[in-house]
């Protein structure tokens, strides 16, 4: 099976901005309802929130095919699942948002009366955007430390393999010694 790459680039990582921007959207929108107790934007904000558990479930499903491609010995293996399972509890976090923001509002419809957002109402989308910070750095991690779906990093692995096969194990420990120091020296916070 092929990978979801299109000409070098991942799809998962293009998707991820959705369900992202999506449920930021949404926390904005509830924060303007409950500034001026509008149901138009308590609305918008339970569609934003529809939007990013949709987009997210693509994205998410994106991810996991690109996942397998992971080989077993990769570190990025272990970043990966991680990067799903923190994903995979926003998901749930924000389906149970649609889900039940939409029954309450059905209930009201059937009853002609207001009912305001329960807490866990609340709260559910801000621990899924709580999950999203601590799975981009996962998925961060993978790329920028682990060279996953990096050409470079890919093709700098089998050169690797090459010169350990080859016994040239100091030309390795020079270029990883190199990095190591170029990222304690520029890097923001190395």
């Amino acid at each position: 099976m092929k990978d979801p790459v299109v000409k070098l680039h991942p799809l998962h990582a293009i998707l991820t901005d959705l369900p992202i921007g999506s449920t930021v959207t949404g926390v904005a929108f509830d924060v303007v309802a409950d500034m001026i107790n509008s149901d138009r934007w308590r609305f918008a904000a339970t569609a934003s929130y529809g939007a990013a558990f949709l987009s997210g479930t693509v994205t998410a499903l994106v991810g996991l095919w690109d996942y397998q491609a992971v080989p077993r010995e990769h570190p990025a293996r272990r970043t990966g699942a991680l990067h799903g399972y923190l994903n995979a509890g926003a998901l749930a976090m924000l389906g149970l948002t649609v889900l039940t923001r939409t029954r309450a509002a059905k209930a009201d419809e059937a009853e002609s009366t207001e009912t305001p957002i329960t807490g866990t109402q609340r709260i559910l989308p801000l621990m899924a955007l709580a999950c999203f910070g601590p799975s981009g750095w996962l998925g961060g991690e993978m790329v920028f430390k682990q060279g996953w779906r990096v050409t470079p990093a890919e093709y700098g692995e089998q050169l690797e393999a090459s010169l350990r096969k080859s016994g040239d194990e100091e030309r390795i420990n020079t270029a990883h010694a190199a990095v190591e120091q170029y990222d304690r020296e520029h890097a923001l916070v190395p």
